[in-house]
């Protein structure tokens, strides 16, 4: 398949150890101020946090880094708030709403020329004009995007139900459980579905393949390329 040759291919992003620390990071201060300080002073270290690692991927010139001054004053926005109006249900009921938002959004977006999925996968994958025009690429985009938003819908309402019926050091912790194992059920079935879909385009090498030059191009060093 030829290459796109009319404009580099965007660096692929793969969550690296520092995003991981700073994905999980603000979680602990949280619980920790929460416990002995008091909730103020829990979401503004989450807050502080948050922006400094929205810095650091724009730094590093990560993708979602161009956004980062959109990030950072809803942030900023969202930690205001819940500090002056003291409240938890203010703090994470905003994160929750932007949640759905961005559920509702996937969901439109399904129903236009270039879905988000569509839009999104080849900053995480390296894939060439030919696949991203071919119409099983178009139509396989469109049906994950339409499954990822009822997925996170269905997030949206457990979180509600959540914060209503637990404390909020058991809201934070039982929410960073449920939702981390249903990202990684997802990510498995959108990869799966993504693989066996997308081979219907002649000289598509499979997803495996694709994401290991991923990890190789982030310096990481991926279990299968170690053999043989």
């Amino acid at each position: 398949m030829a290459d796109d040759a009319s404009r580099p291919a965007p660096t692929p992003s793969v969550p690296t150890r520092a995003d991981v620390f700073d994905q999980y990071m603000p979680i602990v201060l949280f619980l920790v101020l929460n416990s002995v300080a008091g909730l103020a002073y829990a979401i503004a270290a989450m807050t502080l946090w948050a922006i400094k690692a929205q810095i650091s991927r724009h730094r590093r010139g990560l993708p979602l880094g161009r956004v980062m001054p959109i990030i950072v004053v809803y942030l900023l926005i969202r930690g205001t708030l819940g500090i002056i109006y003291d409240s938890e249900e203010v703090y994470f009921g905003i994160g929750i709403s932007a949640k759905g938002l961005a559920a509702l959004a996937l969901l439109i977006s399904a129903a236009m020329r270039r879905n988000g999925v569509g839009y999104a996968l080849p900053y995480l994958v390296p894939l060439d004009r030919d696949t991203k025009a071919h119409p099983e690429y178009r139509a396989a985009t469109r049906q994950i995007s339409i499954g990822v938003a009822l997925v996170v819908f269905a997030s949206v309402g457990f979180d509600i139900w959540l914060l209503q019926n637990a404390s909020i050091n058991k809201f934070v912790l039982i929410r960073l459980g449920v939702n981390w194992g249903l990202s990684i059920l997802t990510l498995l079935m959108v990869a799966l579905y993504l693989d066996r879909r997308l081979r219907r385009i002649p000289g598509f090498p499979g997803m495996m393949p694709l994401i290991e030059q991923s990890l190789k191009g982030l310096g990481m060093n991926p279990p299968s390329a170690s053999k043989g």
